[in-house]
């Protein structure tokens, strides 16, 4: 097969299938983030806007790989203040990368080992990085998953040709690269460039898909070379832990590049160690996903999860501009409570009207610029929210005597929502932005007790502080 033909043929299919479009648009968005240099709030709302991958996120923070910073993390929001930007970019495309070939791995042996393979080798990178200080670690880990990518591309949309390849190498006669090139007339580093460049990731992640061949005395001259290279050696000892080979053996095969990388024999264990704890962490997440349903309303633990969200909030928020704690203390109150839509509206005093800031949930970034209302007075629930000394709770704004004080701009925004939280964040006693928040379709029969709305109110009141720290400044 001629290399064009073979490439229209896998993106033709690729299509075919109708999921590309879907992983496309999650790459995009997160290479947006890392050139648009978006703040914390941005970045977290992008990854909350899917529950599972955002899930998958902090299991991950809180992984012994991340725990040099101390404390568990809970929410998004922290992760990205203790880790970066940048950092949960390339962690998040690493998880989508996966989740994107994860559904047909158990259909299908080969598919299984290659989706293994890819997770290992991507474990082992992160590993080897962080032992090390690395600053790239988790580019260097998209960069292993996208050597990977050729591998899950023949598996997904050739697996006839697969398994003709995998039938030519296990004499050992063949190589898996030439074996490649003899039934579809592409190696697979050039299938896995290709994918890069086909789905616009940055030019020194498409460039470090090919890689000169590696000996002990090679030497490494650029980052893209480091980045291949240690893609290339991480790809070789996870094929080594898929075949159940010795931990001594992947050592070995480690160790036999560890000069040319800059690595030491105390970071190649650790590498080992962590990448099995690991690749077992993640597998039981996705096994918890699957099972787990989404829960609907206030959950039974909603005073505990405020007390623990409201201390970390605290514990964090010393030195936290309004930019940096208004997305932490937003999303621990989101998730304390189980809002479906969370969204922090902020007076702009010049227009005299408050503003939809920031918001997370299902479809509320797109609706941030529809939620806002004239400051003033007007016998709405959010008017009455901006001069309550506390937070309000509306139990069913579909009820008849509560309808009629919604709003027409937040039920056009919010059609569904029927219990509502407002909680003002006041200054000198007059409301400078609030906090807002519904289950969605569910009613909250009973709504929060008193002791919850008082802590619902303490996080309004380091919205509030972080307000005057950035006026100060």
């Amino acid at each position: 097969m001629k290399k064009d033909a073979f490439f229209e043929m896998l993106w033709n299919r690729m299509a075919q299938q109708g999921d590309f479009p879907t992983l496309q648009y999650s790459v995009d968005n997160i290479f947006k983030t890392l050139q648009s240099d978006l703040n914390v709030g941005e970045m977290a709302a992008s990854v909350l806007s899917d529950f599972s991958l955002s899930q998958k996120v902090i299991r991950l923070a809180n992984s012994a790989m991340y725990r040099s910073f101390g404390g568990e993390v809970t929410t998004v929001s922290r992760a990205i203040l203790v880790l970066g930007v940048e950092a949960i970019s390339h962690l998040t495309l690493g998880v989508q990368l996966l989740d994107y070939f994860h559904g047909v791995a158990p259909s299908r042996p080969q598919a299984a080992r290659a989706m293994t393979q890819a997770l290992v080798a991507g474990e082992i990178t992160r590993a080897l990085s962080n032992a090390r200080g690395i600053n790239e670690g988790e580019e260097a880990v998209v960069c292993t998953l996208m050597h990977h990518m050729s591998r899950l591309l023949l598996v997904f949309y050739f697996p006839d040709e697969w398994e003709r390849i995998q039938a030519l190498t296990e004499s050992g006669d063949m190589s898996e690269t030439d074996a490649c090139v003899e039934v579809v007339g592409v190696s697979l580093a050039e299938i896995a460039e290709a994918a890069a460049i086909k789905w616009r990731l940055p030019g020194l992640i498409a460039n470090s898909m090919s890689h000169r061949p590696l000996t002990a005395e090679s030497v490494i001259e650029t980052h893209a070379d480091w980045l291949g290279a240690m893609a290339h050696v991480s790809s070789q000892a996870a094929a080594a832990v898929t075949r159940d080979a010795a931990p001594e053996e992947v050592e070995a095969l480690l160790a036999e590049h560890a000069r040319m990388l800059g690595l030491d024999a105390a970071d190649i264990s650790f590498a080992i160690r962590q990448a099995g704890t690991l690749s077992a962490s993640i597998a039981q997440a996705e096994s918890t996903d699957a099972e787990a349903p989404t829960p609907e309303g206030k959950p039974a633990d909603a005073l505990e999860r405020l007390q623990i969200g409201l201390e970390e909030v605290r514990r964090e928020g010393a030195g936290l501009s309004i930019g940096q704690m208004a997305p932490l203390a937003l999303e621990s109150v989101m998730r304390a409570l189980n809002f479906q839509h969370c969204f922090l509206m902020v007076l702009n005093p010049g227009a005299k009207r408050f503003d939809a800031r920031l918001g997370f949930g299902n479809g509320v970034r797109e609706k941030l610029d529809v939620l806002t209302f004239e400051e003033g007075f007007v016998p709405d629930i959010f008017h009455f929210a901006t001069i309550s000394p506390r937070p309000l709770q509306f139990e069913d704004t579909h009820d008849a005597e509560v309808a009629q004080r919604v709003p027409r701009w937040y039920r056009d925004a919010m059609p569904e929502a029927r219990s509502v939280l407002l909680a003002p964040v006041k200054l000198r006693n007059r409301c400078v932005a609030l906090l807002c928040g519904d289950w969605g379709p569910t009613c909250c029969a009973g709504g929060l007790t008193e002791t919850e709305l008082a802590l619902v109110d303490e996080f309004a009141k380091e919205i509030a502080a972080s307000f005057l720290r950035s006026t100060g400044q």
